[in-house]
């Protein structure tokens, strides 16, 4: 495996790493496993949407809006390991 430069500036998510790894035939899941990670994912993200819509919420918005931001990256990189996926 190699080294991903990142400048200083720009963070590098495990979404983004995810999505290189899905896009280029290195993250492969069948689909009932990538369909259960996907709905898990789903989940997360409406909770945490309700959270962000809750005014009682005290938590670290900032921080929760990064993560609603960056789980579609992995729903997205399960969707694509999926096609790469061929059954033994």
């Amino acid at each position: 495996m190699h080294a991903v430069p990142v400048s200083q500036d720009q963070e590098l998510f495990a979404g983004d790493v995810l999505l290189s790894l899905a896009e280029n035939g290195r993250l492969v899941l069948d689909a009932d496993e990538a369909e259960a990670r996907i709905t898990e994912l789903r989940r997360t993200l409406a909770f945490g949407h309700a959270l962000l819509a809750d005014p009682d919420y005290t938590g670290p918005e900032a921080r929760l809006r990064e993560i609603l931001d960056e789980l579609p990256k992995y729903v997205e990189a399960f969707q694509l390991a999926t096609k790469s996926f061929t059954p033994r």
